[in-house]
């Protein structure tokens, strides 16, 4: 997709959203697609640990080429991600081809427990454009009490192993980037000079941005209403993007965890179909008359954000890095910052 139709859809896309409105010309343009809402570890942090066990599946391939074969002619990239590991689902090497073959920019996140080498070498070989890695607590002690069910040790050498078989084939992508959550709980236990020696050897492995994220409390159904005194931004997810579960429920946005906000399922209609069908053009509504109280969006603290010419700013850069910057050098420059946009 050259840059003058990417420029072309977003401004016709921003043109509707400062419209106001509800029901649009553009399917949405980035997908989040839950490989796996199972996990292999219980953080101590992730909400994952209040979904039970009999509500966790991996998404099926027949449905993830289904959804691939609508989204290639107007996504612009997706994430093979959301709640769970992506590398308990098998397929996960075949989706990222498959993906890849449709000519879309691929993404993924990752605990790295599960990449052993012949997981990496798959992995390396589909191509994915990047793939982040969470490694929260740059110490054993922290790293395997926050990740509970993961092993300091193993995760750098699966990571170590990972950037190896990269540099081996010559291969320029996947970009690779280190994030680490600043937990308050264990900010007086983490050793700055640890945290910096452990950046460099990732540096030296070969990984290209190490970032250090804000904690964040995700939205789910016992989280508090927001004060309604808050400078109230309309959020910009139902405007541009979508997330699909591993089951086919389509939800508005990563915030709604427990996808409350069912805004279709896409084993029974299109992308294109559930894009403007009623539940989200009540929702665009909802949210441009400031009426998201006291549902899953009234609890979500994006609707404070600040703004910038209008849009919310947070995620603008991220954003717009991601789909102009690309994976190479650029990006190196001027990194990546906050990716949940």
């Amino acid at each position: 997709m050259n840059y003058f139709y990417k420029i072309l859809k977003m401004s016709k896309i921003l043109l509707a959203y400062k419209k106001q409105k509800t029901f649009l010309p553009v399917l949405p343009v980035r997908l989040w697609i839950e490989s796996s809402l199972a996990c292999n570890l219980s953080c101590v942090m992730c909400a994952n640990n209040d979904i039970s066990g009999q509500e966790k599946g991996i998404m099926d391939l027949q449905l993830f080429k289904k959804i691939i074969d609508e989204a290639q002619y107007f996504v612009n990239d997706i994430n093979i991600h959301h709640r769970g590991e992506p590398l308990v689902n098998p397929h996960l090497a075949d989706m990222i081809s498959y993906a890849k073959q449709a000519g879309l920019k691929v993404r993924f996140h990752t605990n790295a427990t599960m990449l052993d080498i012949n997981k990496a070498k798959e992995i390396i070989e589909a191509k994915p454009d990047l793939i982040s890695i969470s490694f929260d607590g740059f110490t054993k002690e922290v790293y395997e009490e926050v990740r509970r069910g993961a092993s300091f040790e193993k995760t750098l050498s699966n990571i170590k192993s990972l950037l190896a078989f990269k540099f081996e084939k010559d291969y320029r992508l996947p970009y690779m980037i280190v994030e680490r959550i600043e937990l308050k709980e264990y900010s007086a236990r983490l050793d700055s000079k640890a945290i910096e020696e452990l950046t460099k050897t990732f540096k030296d492995w070969g990984i290209d941005e190490v970032v250090t994220k804000k904690e964040y409390a995700w939205v789910t159904p016992t989280s508090e209403i927001l004060q309604t005194e808050c400078q109230y931004s309309v959020c910009t997810f139902p405007w541009y993007a979508m997330v699909i579960c591993w089951d086919g429920t389509v939800a508005p946005c990563p915030q709604d965890y427990m996808a409350v906000l069912k805004m279709g399922n896409i084993q029974e209609q299109s992308i294109k179909e559930i894009w403007n069908g009623s539940a989200y053009i009540k929702l665009r509504r909802d949210l441009i008359l400031n009426k998201p109280f006291p549902t899953v969006c009234g609890k979500c603290d994006r609707l404070c954000r600040k703004k910038f010419a209008g849009l919310p700013f947070q995620y603008m850069v991220p954003f717009l890095i991601d789909n102009f910057a690309g994976y190479g050098a650029i990006r190196r420059l001027i990194g990546s910052g906050e990716r949940n946009g």
